[in-house]
């Protein structure tokens, strides 16, 4: 009886020990995958781009809505990972948007570190803005980040 008792004992420690090693294998594969994925993915906060200069020029049509074409130059700065542009939108200064294009007309597929490039695209309202209007051209990544550049219409 007293041999049966000490088995049992003995039978307990061991699962206890194969139960706090599953626990620790199971933290350890948890923590290093959520860890993997945090260090090589792309964060919104490392992408850095600057728009240096802008235009919205009106191209008057007889008998069509008005057009705007909206020319961003954009800047990554070194330190930055590459990006590409996903939407643009023209806002008055409140905030209110004016038009949105998903598809820019002139855009590199990826905005390399140190380089720049020009966005082109266009805006189709349905009367004129008066020349010399402030607007916003907002420009969106693919990873959610907003790019704003102040400039007017002419």
């Amino acid at each position: 009886m007293r041999s049966r008792r000490s088995i049992s004992d003995i039978v307990a420690v061991v699962l206890l020990i194969v139960i706090a090693i599953a626990a620790a294998v199971i933290i350890y594969m948890w923590l290093s995958g959520l860890i993997g994925t945090i260090h090589t993915s792309t964060s919104a906060t490392q992408v850095k781009l600057e728009i240096t200069g802008a235009s919205v020029t009106y191209m008057s049509a007889t008998g069509k809505p008005s057009n705007y074409t909206v020319t961003a130059y954009v800047y990554n700065p070194p330190g930055s990972p590459s990006t590409s542009i996903k939407v643009g939108e023209l806002e008055f200064t409140n905030s209110t948007v004016i038009c949105t294009n998903s598809t820019p007309l002139t855009t590199p597929s990826t905005i390399t570190p140190s380089s720049t490039a020009t966005v082109t695209f266009q805006c189709i309202v349905s009367s004129p803005l008066p020349a010399g209007t402030p607007v916003e051209i907002v420009l969106f990544t693919t990873e959610g980040v907003q790019v704003t550049y102040t400039t007017s219409t002419s």
